[in-house]
């Protein structure tokens, strides 16, 4: 069969071919989000006075930008998953989180004094946070991408980066709630680090694996 015979083929049955990547996608991301749950409680866990400085707007937002981010990435990375859809309608507004990323660094580097910058911005558990993010993400994007499979990206890097952002995000509003790095200066710059490199090896892996 030709690809162009097959896409023609698989367009016309998107309800039931589309409905089950979706249902899947879901219960995919159900389960690597409990099993990365598994992995953060007993070696990390909250923070102890997490529901106190939540309150706080420039704490709260380094929980509620990721976690935002997961479900827009997940919905793009299965639009990308239809055959017919080359790139996903909405995927510009993805710029909108390092633009606010940036403003939020901008804003912290104003408003901490000159000789705090630099300590702000290194923070102490820069080992901590990058590994953590990668682990944890890791469930949720094996199990997305087994979901992914079934459908038929016709730019399977660019679906798998979707998948890794949104494994990402989902990962980084775990994490954040551990970490006691309160500034934009380093959540800002390293959180979003971490998460690039998630979306990096999603792009490599859907290059690989969901090519059809």
């Amino acid at each position: 069969m030709k690809t162009e015979d097959l896409i023609s083929q698989l367009a016309g049955e998107p309800v039931a071919a589309q409905g089950g990547v979706e249902r899947r996608a879901v219960t995919g991301l159900g389960i690597g989000f409990l099993i990365a749950l598994a992995l953060f409680l007993p070696v990390l866990g909250p923070r102890p006075d997490f529901l106190e400085v939540v309150q706080r707007p420039i704490v709260a937002v380094k929980t509620i930008l990721p976690l935002l981010l997961g479900p827009v990435a997940l919905l793009l990375a299965l639009r990308s998953a239809r055959p017919t859809t080359p790139a996903p309608a909405g995927i510009g507004a993805l710029w909108l989180w390092p633009a606010m990323a940036l403003a939020l660094f901008l804003y912290a580097f104003a408003t901490t004094a000159p000789g705090a910058r630099a300590v702000a911005f290194l923070g102490h558990s820069i080992p901590i946070c990058l590994p953590a993010i990668v682990v944890l993400a890791a469930p949720i994007l094996i199990a997305v991408f087994r979901a992914l499979k079934d459908g038929a990206p016709t730019r399977p890097a660019l679906c798998g980066a979707l998948a890794g952002l949104a494994a990402a995000g989902f990962a980084t509003a775990l994490y954040s709630t551990f970490c006691n790095e309160d500034s934009p200066l380093f959540y800002a710059v390293w959180y979003s680090l971490g998460i690039g490199i998630v979306t990096a090896a999603g792009a490599v892996a859907g290059g690989r694996y969901l090519r059809w």
